[in-house]
């Protein structure tokens, strides 16, 4: 059987998120699962995450990503929360927190483990940055190995 590990990001791209996916393989590769899955909190494309304060002020893209997790949760065997550590500006933010209790509950009854690299639920974009401060003596691939913290049940991730 195939396992999954089903990386939670912010919201799609606009392009192709090639160096986000790449990021999330290795991920993946290092945690051990067999494939990777991409899922988001929200669920309009946006060429930065900054713009859910402008996109994400209705339940709309909140309540769609919200049936896409679902399914992926089912399908998955592990969690990687890598959603980035900022939290929307202005009304978007209200949908936010939501979502994250949403997840948080979700993922309270499951199995699942989850991860993040370090103490927050960075974006892999910034894993490269946060694991050069932590491990300035080891290569990337082994830095972002030594970096996954398995969260435990019941403990916060926002």
């Amino acid at each position: 059987m195939v396992r999954t590990l089903l990386c939670i990001l912010a919201n799609p791209p606009v392009g192709d998120g090639a160096r986000t996916r790449a990021r999330v393989a290795l991920a993946g590769e290092l945690l051990g699962y067999d494939a990777i899955t991409i899922g988001n909190l929200f669920a309009i494309p946006s060429p930065s995450v900054t713009d859910i304060a402008i996109l994400g002020t209705g339940a709309d893209g909140w309540l769609t990503a919200r049936v896409e997790l679902q399914a992926q949760l089912k399908a998955c065997a592990g969690v990687l929360l890598a959603y980035g550590v900022a939290a929307p500006t202005g009304p978007a933010r209200h949908y936010y927190k939501e979502q994250l209790e949403w997840l948080d509950d979700a993922l309270s009854g499951s199995p699942l483990p989850r991860y993040q690299v370090g103490d927050m639920p960075r974006h892999p974009s910034r894993w490269q940055r946060w694991t050069a401060r932590q491990h300035p003596q080891l290569e990337f691939r082994d830095a972002l190995r030594n970096s996954f913290a398995l969260l435990q049940k019941g403990q916060h991730h926002d």
